[in-house]
């Protein structure tokens, strides 16, 4: 379209205002598939220059029905992305968590973890070595010690 033509609208009818993401992916996309039409028009024609009654064409086809399927491929696209960006996210805080995970059983797995044999004859000899210390003890405070040694000597 040349300068001097009237202004399509096809923005203010996709675009709610400047917030409206949605909106302006769907001008995009409206934009296009404009472009791609442009492109046909001028191989289907052998011409660089399209004449403005072709564009306008173009643009009297968009009805409400194009634009809402512009709209739902917009929606489409983002949704997309936003599961793709939460995706990776999540794909992360898994990972971080099994890692956090493997890491705290790993640490109470090798406190469970039974000792080697030389452990329990090590307990086993420093208990026998204590209980006979502390039997020792017993009898010399009750003086039960020198009654048992001398009745074993004599």
């Amino acid at each position: 379209m040349t300068e001097n033509t009237k202004h399509s609208g096809i923005y203010e009818r996709l675009v709610a205002d400047d917030h409206d993401v949605l909106g302006q992916i769907a001008y995009s996309i409206y934009k296009r598939r404009k472009r791609e039409f442009v492109v046909r028009k001028k191989s289907e024609l052998g011409t660089d220059n399209l004449p403005d009654s072709v564009l306008a064409d173009f643009v009297n086809d968009q009805t409400d029905y194009t634009l809402d399927l512009y709209r739902d491929e917009a929606q489409k696209l983002s949704r997309e992305f936003l599961d793709a960006t939460y995706e990776s996210e999540l794909s992360e805080a898994v990972q971080r968590l099994d890692s956090q995970y493997r890491e705290k059983y790993d640490e109470l797995a090798k406190s469970l973890r039974p000792h080697s044999w030389w452990y329990g004859v090590g307990q086993s000899i420093a208990a026998s070595f204590f209980f006979l210390l502390a039997g020792y003890v017993i009898l010399k405070m009750s003086g039960s010690w020198d009654i048992l040694l001398g009745s074993l000597f004599k």
